[in-house]
């Protein structure tokens, strides 16, 4: 005998009380001819399939049948759910965890439970967690491990993120707007809305940047996740973006004006010749004007001051220090990064400054 117990409205925020449970009820009998009706209108997971398995999980017209002791242990929603007696006056049976098989109906994709289900039960064939995430399995992990209480789940994907959208200046990667391996430029619209959901603040100032790299079409267009849904900033998030455009772009000039600053190395010992190079490389800049004028503040200078002094007539004492005051410049756009985004980040950029050399 089956019996059903139906998904609780998890619209809700995950700390609202549960309704007090109704004296039980008499489970209601599934006749053989309904059970076959529903499986017409079902198709089995052909991952989470389990011919023993205790639990049934049926997500839009997908059904999975799964082990139901890792759900219990790792969701207190999933626990309560298969232990509190249902209304009066439902339309689905009374379930609890003494009957052989519980059936659970749930509004989730069956793309996102996949995702959850691989994180925590095992499946038809053995699986090696893959190193590399993707932005669909983290989104779903996240919104439903929020969703579940799944902390373990939850932590693990928002660690995940923390190492690529990073706060401390000494391990950003410097690199095109920073991203797992296996994102796309596009996933920072949802890493941003991911930082939202959780308040993982962190994350913001790193994933909004990357927002503010894509083009204007990407930026106010929406893209789609494997379950169909669209995933898009919002109104408020857009408007920053634009908005920050102008201050990254405002910060990237103040930077490349103190780097070429008209100040030798305080000991330069050739002064003539360094002094015309100095001028040069600053004066040269308005032929530049797609390295000044730009979002890409983190790029190196290196290039654009080897082109112009290759024969290497700058002494290596200037060199230094124009490559130090370039690291001393970046720092600077980093540490104010979060004011830059329009948002607040507790303990950003709390790394040490080093000394830079001086000029004179």
């Amino acid at each position: 005998m089956s019996s059903t117990v139906s998904r609780p409205d998890m619209d809700a925020p995950a700390s609202s009380p549960l309704p007090d449970a109704p004296s039980p009820a008499e489970p209601t009998t599934t006749t053989k001819s309904t059970e076959d009706t529903a499986q017409d209108l079902h198709q089995r997971d052909p991952e989470y399939w389990l011919e023993d398995g205790n639990l049934t999980i049926i997500a839009g017209n997908v059904e999975s049948r799964v082990y139901k002791g890792p759900l219990l242990t790792n969701s207190p929603v999933f626990k309560d759910m298969l232990s509190i007696p249902q209304p009066d006056g439902t339309s689905v049976s009374q379930c609890t965890c003494r009957t052989k098989l519980a059936v659970v109906h749930v509004s989730d994709s069956p793309e996102d439970l996949r995702h959850i289900f691989r994180a925590l039960l095992p499946g038809k064939t053995p699986r090696v967690a893959p190193e590399d995430l993707t932005l669909n399995a983290v989104s779903a992990c996240v919104r439903l491990g929020h969703k579940y209480e799944i902390d373990y789940i939850l932590q693990r994907c928002l660690d995940y993120l923390k190492k690529f959208f990073v706060m401390s200046f000494k391990t950003w990667a410097r690199v095109d707007p920073p991203r797992p391996p296996a994102f796309e430029a596009i996933h920072s619209i949802g890493v941003v809305n991911i930082a939202r959901i959780t308040s993982t603040d962190v994350l913001l100032p790193t994933a909004l940047m990357g927002c503010c790299m894509l083009n204007s079409t990407e930026l106010v267009n929406d893209f789609t996740r494997e379950n169909g849904t669209l995933e898009k900033l919002s109104p408020e998030d857009i408007g920053r973006c634009f908005l920050v455009r102008a201050n990254l772009m405002q910060a990237n000039i103040m930077a490349t004006l103190g780097v070429f600053e008209q100040t030798l190395f305080e000991g330069c010992t050739r002064r003539d010749v360094c002094g015309p190079v100095f001028l040069k490389l600053f004066d040269e800049l308005r032929n530049h004007e797609r390295a000044v004028c730009t979002l890409d503040w983190f790029k190196y200078w290196s290039d654009y001051i080897d082109g112009r002094d290759d024969d290497r007539k700058i002494c290596a004492r200037c060199y230094k220090m124009l490559q130090e005051r370039e690291k001393e410049q970046h720092r600077g756009i980093w540490k104010k990064l979060p004011e830059l985004m329009g948002v607040v980040v507790e303990g950003w950029a709390a790394d040490p400054t080093p000394a830079v050399d001086g000029g004179a």
